[in-house]
């Protein structure tokens, strides 16, 4: 079972280890909107995916429940962050204000809230029967505070043991409903389609059937080859329900039938290119290989595999690109393939 202590302990590692790429000369200056911004490293960002990990699965001790929840909302906006191609390149403010959350959580560890004794309360704090059932939430059945109970108490001899304050047992109750409506949904999650090497494999059920399965946005953009937003924009479109929350509906459902089809089947036609273009990048020894793609991601991929710089990127693909060819776009999208790569050292 992961403890509250093992997880906090591992928060703070990633907090350092943030701290230090924040101060570190070494670490890569990236253009964004006009000025020079520190990209994320590897490391760091390997530093996140390790800590999601390390809660995405098996038991959770009940008092860290919160946290791990905290940790959950800050994974979100690191994918979001990862998807996005005009997020900072040193992380949206999304990201770094729901790790700020996160730390507010592990500055103290959270243990029972107890009442003081009712001896302690009546003879040294002077309360009567009344105020000590206040205190307690003891009620007869009138609603008022049951100040006989009090009285039975002291007389049984019990009135020197401890006893959990209410207001925290109602906050473990919740903490245990917020947390199984968790585990239900990730236990609803279809599993991931492996794709095979080189060909993006899609999952064969549709967007709208993931949805009424309750499977996560994260989740489905992984299955399906689409950015998270992507995912809810099409619920939204469509009146479902994403993430446990309910969308409004923007278009008529024969006009997002007819989005949906056009989507998916980019998505098959990208896929056969990039397949196409990766063998003719390995048949041919010419560094021009990527001009066979049609796709603007996978050309400043197969660019930055070639062994282009980030101008010699931007430069090449302004004419195709002239919207989306710019430094801070290609800046990202090369991060992306040097962290692919480190990956699969």
């Amino acid at each position: 079972m992961r403890s509250w202590k093992e997880i906090a302990k591992a928060v703070k590692k990633v907090e350092a280890l943030a701290k230090a790429w924040e101060s570190d000369d070494q670490t890569p200056m990236v253009e964004y909107e006009m000025k020079e911004v520190r990209a994320v490293s590897k490391k760091l960002d390997r530093a996140w995916s390790e800590l999601y990990d390390l809660v995405a699965s098996g038991e959770i001790e009940p008092i860290a429940y919160p946290l791990v929840m905290a940790i959950d909302a800050w994974i979100d906006e690191v994918d979001r962050f990862r998807d996005s191609h005009t997020a900072n390149p040193g992380g949206s403010d999304e990201l770094w204000k729901a790790w700020g959350d996160v730390l507010v959580l592990v500055k103290r560890e959270p243990v029972p809230q107890m009442l003081e004794p009712i001896g302690y309360l009546i003879q040294v704090q002077k309360c009567s029967p009344a105020q000590v059932a206040k205190i307690y939430e003891w009620k007869d059945e009138f609603g008022q505070p049951d100040a006989r109970r009090v009285l039975e108490v002291i007389q049984s001899g019990q009135e020197s043991e401890p006893t959990v304050s209410p207001h925290w047992t109602r906050t473990c109750q919740k903490n245990a409903e917020l947390w199984e409506a968790r585990s239900s949904r990730k236990r609803q999650v279809v599993k991931e389609v492996v794709a095979e090497p080189d060909i993006p494999v899609l999952a064969p059920e549709s967007m709208e059937t993931l949805l009424e399965q309750n499977v996560p946005s994260r989740q489905i953009a992984r299955m399906k080859n689409v950015d998270q937003q992507t995912v809810i924009d099409y619920a939204r479109e469509l009146g479902m329900i994403v993430d446990g929350q309910q969308a409004t509906p923007a278009m008529t459902p024969d006009q997002h039938l007819s989005r949906v089809r056009n989507a998916e089947i980019e998505k098959r036609e990208e896929a056969k290119s990039y397949a196409a273009g990766a063998k003719a990048s390995e048949d041919s020894s010419t560094p021009n290989s990527h001009y066979a793609l049609n796709n603007y991601r996978e050309q400043v991929r197969q660019m930055t595999l070639d062994g282009c710089t980030k101008q010699q990127i931007v430069q090449g693909l302004k004419t195709q690109y002239p919207e989306r060819a710019k430094p801070g776009s290609v800046a990202q999208i090369m991060a992306a393939v040097e962290r692919e790569a480190a990956a699969t050292k």
